[in-house]
């Protein structure tokens, strides 16, 4: 009986311990919180005196952001797929996510000169392969009972589903001020990675579905009988392909309170001035992953001539293997032609 209670405690002790695994970094006006068992981020700022949550913070799980790699859709925490660690410094924290093909990390910086926190998402492709990445990062949303749970670009109040696709999606969007505190949260793109579509719809629906979301223009943000004015908004960025050895990132800003469009073009400005060594940084990333092709090519040449040469008969799926190898390497012709 008494190895039954020890056992049990020792249980719930780990059980407890698991519970409160969280990195915290806090100062006089701002708090971050990652809870590593769940992978997922509680962000305050200071507003008059008080630190409030810039999104819903009932259930830190509520907000993530997933990956999507060759058509199949990943969380970003510790699983299966992905190792998991963590890192922090004076005013960031850093996670990062990694296995044999990718290393992703998300960097949330405290700035307070824009009042709130930066977050830089950076997937880098460590395979010999490209790779087709894009990202989901659902955000849930503060609910506004006496109006609009949204604006955008300052201007445009929303309170019900809607979307905006490519050249159509806004710089910035906010949650309604708080009826109570007058609290807000802005999110601001940085850089020149715009998300390729942005949702405000209910939460639950937007969780339950994966990249392919059924709009329904002009409905509420409840979910009857699940939710009742349950918002949030999905931010989408296209898969691209990334050339092995290379990475790919997005730039946003959360705030407690108004869009930050002067780092934004700071930010721009920045890329143009030093755009002769980005292009030059392009080139050596396509030179590299041209001389991965041409090893490529040189190996299936190889193995086609030890095919003709060997009296073993040649199968359907050889051949349909070797045509869809040599289609995929036509399909890169377009990303070499400009190199010298």
């Amino acid at each position: 009986m008494n190895k039954i209670k020890y056992t049990a405690a020792v249980l719930l002790l780990i059980t407890g311990l698991y519970g409160i695994s969280a990195l915290e970094l806090k100062d006089n006006s701002s708090k971050v919180l990652f809870d590593e068992k769940d992978a997922v981020w509680s962000l305050y700022y200071n507003y008059d005196g008080k630190m409030l949550p810039l999104f819903e913070d009932r259930d830190s799980r509520t907000s993530y952001m997933n990956i999507v790699i060759d058509n199949r859709t990943y969380r970003l925490q510790k699983n299966s797929f992905f190792n998991q660690h963590t890192e922090s410094n004076n005013g960031y924290v850093v996670a990062h996510w990694s296995n044999n093909i990718l290393h992703v990390t998300q960097t949330v910086k405290v700035d307070h000169q824009i009042k709130g926190f930066s977050v830089t998402v950076t997937v880098r492709n460590l395979s010999k392969n490209y790779l087709s990445v894009g990202l989901k990062n659902l955000v849930d949303t503060h609910n506004n009972s006496d109006g609009p749970d949204f604006t955008v670009n300052g201007n445009l109040p929303v309170n019900s589903e809607r979307e905006w696709t490519a050249a159509e999606v806004p710089d910035y969007w906010a949650t309604f001020p708080n009826s109570e505190s007058g609290s807000q949260m802005t999110y601001t793109t940085l850089g020149d990675r715009k998300p390729d579509r942005i949702i405000f719809a209910n939460w639950k629906r937007l969780n339950d579905s994966d990249w392919d979301f059924n709009l329904r223009e002009g409905r509420d943000f409840s979910l009857l009988p699940y939710s009742i004015n349950d918002s949030a908004a999905g931010i989408f960025y296209n898969a691209v392909s990334i050339p092995p050895g290379t990475e790919i990132s997005i730039q946003y800003a959360l705030t407690a309170g108004g869009p930050v469009l002067g780092k934004r073009s700071s930010a721009s400005t920045a890329a143009v001035a030093g755009s002769s060594d980005t292009l030059d940084g392009k080139q050596i990333i396509l030179n590299y992953a041209l001389g991965y092709d041409l090893d490529l090519i040189d190996k299936i040449i190889d193995e086609i001539n030890s095919l003709l040469k060997t009296a073993d008969p040649v199968y359907n799926s050889q051949i349909e293997y070797y045509e869809n190898e040599l289609e995929k390497l036509k399909q890169k012709l377009s990303h070499y032609e400009n190199l010298q």
